[in-house]
């Protein structure tokens, strides 16, 4: 091939003449098809990739060893080691006290604590030897600290530093059982004690150095690991960055050639593109006009339906934004998916926040709806538990728990946000649809996808805002309604009294003596009181009506819908029997605590909400005076004062 002139282009200058091998070569190479050049780039990527993962993957590998030795041997000996030296020095401190002892028993606290030292000792000294699980515990507080897994030791050098350890460990023994003998002993001059003491302390000496030399071995042989693994991936760094610039530059030379080759038969195409690009939002919709029908207008028609979607679904996600809550955005995703992909049966269903539940927030039709075990357990939801879409048309029977696998095929899609599955969406559509139209309902699907995973982040900070509200709502400790709930839904239980004629029980419920669990068991006590205070509470009145924390240790009880004062008496009797008979664990004990409860009727004592809490706080402050443990119901008589 003769040297190309200036028509041939940029890459005209490669010829291939006898003995040019390289000009023959890099001839042959544009020579291929777009899918040969394609392939020779993913063939070097692949090489490239795979001599990196391979160059990692060895050196992971041999770090991946060094952990091990230091996780499983090192470090489990090392922390043995200097729970024997802490228990050395404990020994020491316990010597210091049975040397002091005047008359010296055989069951003095001093001598029995150092026998147990040496029998945890012998303990951790065998688990040296042969490996073992060691329990870490603090001996003032007697809490574990952990629990140390140890592999017997790999090395020689370590070896004989245990055998050592254990010889040491036995002279000690001796040692110490000989110096309580003498200390004991009646007719033992102070000569032997003193012989039997320096006996111990060397023996003790001898110990501390001995685990000591271990610790200084296990420090050597973690520092030289350290240092291998540092070697070890500095070099394979420096592999990789050569590997990774050889593939770099291949592939941006075959980029080069890639976008040299094709960019010029689309030089039209991307004219348009470019002024789509450029317009501004009132031209966001504007098509590419289409004048042929080669593989350029292809293209364009390709093109012109992504800009629709990209409009529709930038159009779309503006308008949810401006919704207000989530059912109103899964309704807005509902009728746009019905609309305009003509997928009719639609569900849609959003896990809770604190349970693995699920709800229905969309159905197009009730009977349909799929397994209530999915709305029991959301992890029986396939889709909701791999957060992968799921289809029986392409996979038969993928689900085990769909109700309607008889009659209907199923397409799931989970609502992914944050890592999180937060919903996922269901399509339907007859079992008995011919093979073309089940594809076509797949392809709808996928088209209708990109519109869920749009609304998703909307739907789930919509969520996060209304859960948010709400727990400015509620008590922390007991989870229970506090004051402001009360002030902000007051409004709304009023009129709602009003017009439906319905009586509200009011009780104001006040812990007895509370004051003394804080003074005397401390305020974690105290917490503990409260919270089962407001258990007993909770399973004392109906799921209708409303358990609030009114301040401290004051509960407020709004009871909806009451038939008469009888019924008001009967359940704050119930209530106050309840806490009579609840025993409370503490930490340092059982307590026992009663409740005084005050009432009044909304709007039977009054016509003023904020004045019938009052008024039952009156009656509650009667029940206080006239002994606590006691229900006491307004009177007027109670009130003599003007209007609250």
């Amino acid at each position: 091939m003769a040297l190309g002139n200036k028509g041939e282009g940029l890459v005209g200058w490669v010829h291939c003449q006898k003995g040019n091998y390289l000009g023959c070569f890099l001839r042959k190479c544009l020579d291929t098809s777009i899918v040969g050049k394609l392939s020779g780039i993913l063939v070097v990527s692949l090489v490239g990739i795979s001599l990196l993962i391979t160059i990692n993957v060895i050196t992971l590998n041999r770090v991946q060893k060094l952990n091990h030795k230091i996780l499983s041997g090192n470090i489990p000996q090392y922390k043995v080691s200097q729970v024997i030296l802490r228990s050395i020095n404990g020994f020491k401190i316990s010597l210091l006290h049975i040397l002091e002892e005047k008359n010296l028993q055989s069951k003095d606290s001093n001598v029995i604590a150092n026998q147990q030292r040496l029998q945890e000792m012998q303990v951790m000294i065998q688990a040296l030897k042969k490996g073992g699980n060691i329990m870490d515990v603090a001996k003032v507080s007697q809490s574990t600290i952990g629990l140390i897994t140890i592999d017997p030791s790999a090395t020689e050098e370590k070896r004989w530093v245990v055998e050592n350890i254990s010889g040491a460990y036995d002279s000690l023994v001796k040692s110490f059982d000989n110096l309580v003998a003498a200390k004991m002993a009646a007719e033992s001059s102070g000569t032997d004690v003193d012989s039997a003491l320096d006996d111990l302390l060397e023996r003790l000496e001898n110990l501390h150095n001995t685990v000591t030399v271990l610790a200084v071995e296990i420090n050597k042989d973690n520092d030289a690991a350290f240092n291998e693994s540092a070697a070890l991936i500095s070099k394979s760094q420096s592999r990789s960055i050569f590997v990774g610039l050889v593939v770099a530059i291949i592939l941006a030379i075959g980029s080069v050639l890639y976008i040299i080759l094709i960019v010029l038969p689309l030089k039209s195409v991307t004219e348009k593109v470019r002024n789509i690009a450029s317009g501004d939002n009132s031209d966001q919709g504007k098509r590419i006009d289409i004048k042929t029908h080669d593989e350029i207008g292809l293209l364009a028609q390709q093109l012109n339906i992504l800009i629709d979607n990209i409009f529709s679904i930038n159009t779309f996600k503006a308008v949810i934004e401006e919704e207000e809550s989530t059912s109103e955005v899964n309704q807005r995703l509902a009728s746009l998916i019905r609309d305009r992909f003509d997928l009719v049966k639609m569900f849609i269903y959003e896990t809770t926040t604190t349970k693995n539940n699920m709800r229905v927030a969309y159905s197009s039709d009730p009977k349909d709806v799929c397994s209530s075990q999915i709305l029991d357990d959301g992890n029986f939801c396939r889709a909701k538990r791999t957060g992968h879409a799921i289809s029986s048309v392409q996979y038969p029977s993928i689900c085990r728990v769909f109700p309607h696998a008889d009659c209907m095929e199923h397409h799931c899609i989970p609502m992914v946000a944050n890592g999180r599955v937060v919903g996922v969406v269901q399509f339907l559509c007859d079992k008995q649809t011919d093979p073309e139209q089940l594809q076509y309902f797949e392809e709808r699907v996928q088209r209708a996808s990109r519109y869920i995973k749009e609304a998703t982040p909307v739907i789930e900070a919509k969520r996060f805002a209304s859960a948010l509200q709400e727990t400015t709502l509620k008590d922390p400790m007991t989870d229970l309604y506090n004051r402001r709930f009360l002030e902000t839904y007051t409004d709304t239980l009023v009129a709602s009294t009003i017009r439906r004629r319905a009586r509200v029980g009011v009780l104001m419920c006040d812990m007895d003596f509370f004051k003394e669990v804080n003074d005397t068991h401390g305020h974690e006590a105290g917490d503990i009181v409260i919270i089962k205070t407001a258990e007993v509470l909770k399973s004392c009145v109906r799921a209708s009506d409303m358990v609030i924390r009114y301040g401290g240790e004051e509960f407020l009880i709004l009871l909806i819908d009451i038939k008469s004062r009888d019924d008001i008496d009967e359940l704050a009797e119930r209530i106050r029997s309840s806490m009579e008979a609840t025993t409370f664990k503490i930490p340092d004990g059982v307590l026992k605590k009663t409740i005084s409860i005050g009432y009044s009727e909304f709007p039977e004592d009054t016509e003023g909400f904020w004045e019938s809490i009052k008024f039952a706080d009156v009656a509650l402050y009667r029940a206080k005076t006239e002994g606590r443990n006691r229900v006491v119901g307004f009177t007027k008589e109670m009130w003599t004062g003007s209007d609250y």
